[in-house]
Parts: C-alpha cells; structure tokens; sequence
C-alpha cells in the first residue's frame, strides 16, 4: 500500500498594514508648504536684516532658511528626509521668499517711477550722501528694463540656490542628530 501524501494546509496570507503614506515633498505636500512658508518668511527677514549689518550674512540667512524648513517639517512629520529632499524643501522655501522680495521690488519700481517719491526720499535722506547714491543707484536700475531683468534672476538664483543647500544640509545633520 502507498503511503497517502499528506496535501499542505493552504497558506492564508494576512492582509498587510498599510503604512502611511506621506505624500513627496513638493507644493502638493501640505506639511512641506507650511514648514516651507514659515522659514521662506524667517529666511527673507533674517537674510535682509542681517545683509544691512553685514552683506556676507545675507546668504547665511538663505541658508538658514532651508535648514529650518527641514528643522519644522521633520518635526511636524517625524519624517527623516534625504539631502535630495532636504533640497527640495529647502527651494520650496527659497521660492516663497523670493516671491516675497519680488513683490517688494514690484512696489520699490513702481514708487521709484514717481518723480515726487523720488523727491521725498531725498528729502528725508539729505545730508546722508551714501544713502543718495543708493537712490540714484535705483532709479538707474528701475529704468532701465534689461538691469532690472538681471537683477531679478540673480535675486532669483540667491533665493532658491542658498536654501536647497541649507536645506540638504539640514537633513544631513539632523538626520545625525537622531
């Protein structure tokens, strides 16, 4: 007589846990917006304040502000983030703060084209003669549409450039940190 093969019991697979997904840092991503948001703010202002003091700081404030982005969205998320979307957090933030220096030279070209703006300014800064070179200096530049161009794609490149660095390099420590 043969030996009966016992058949092996049916495997029942369990159903796996799904696991939150975040969503990828981008502009989609409502906790990468607010993080980027907060620290595209904070980094414009620490960057124009400090550059008053001490221009090299400028781009230290910049950077700053990607590194904070990292700093508030790992936080917020308790996601450890890689350099390449640190980064990418890191230009979302430069982004915000430099629609923020956008809209300021926006209202700065349009009030420098008054004649009676002009005037008043000079006015208030007599007797600071530094202060009147940097009038005329402005004046020059919003008249003239091909130096306004460049200089906004400079503004441009120091304010998305800067933070991604800050921000890969705030993933980078602060991923050590935990």
């Amino acid at each position: 007589m043969e030996e009966a093969e016992a058949a092996p019991a049916p495997v029942i697979e369990q159903p796996a846990k799904p696991v939150p997904q975040i969503p990828p840092i981008g502009f989609h991503n409502r906790a990468a917006v607010s993080a980027a948001l907060v620290s595209g703010i904070v980094g414009f202002f620490l960057s124009v304040l400090s550059g008053e003091v001490l221009p090299a700081a400028f781009i230290l404030g910049l950077i700053a502000a990607g590194f904070l982005a990292v700093y508030l969205y790992q936080r917020r998320t308790g996601e450890k983030l890689s350099m390449l979307h640190g980064a990418h957090l890191g230009w979302i933030s430069g982004i915000f703060g430099f629609a923020i220096m956008a809209a300021i030279l926006a209202l700065l070209a349009v009030a420098l084209s008054d004649q009676s703006v002009v005037d008043s300014m000079r006015q208030q800064l007599q007797g600071a003669a530094a202060r009147q070179a940097q009038i005329d200096q402005m004046i020059q530049i919003v008249h003239n549409p091909s130096m306004m161009l460049s200089g906004v794609v400079v503004i441009f490149f120091l304010f998305t450039v800067f933070p991604a660095f800050g921000g890969a390099l705030g993933a980078k420590f602060l991923d050590r940190r935990s």
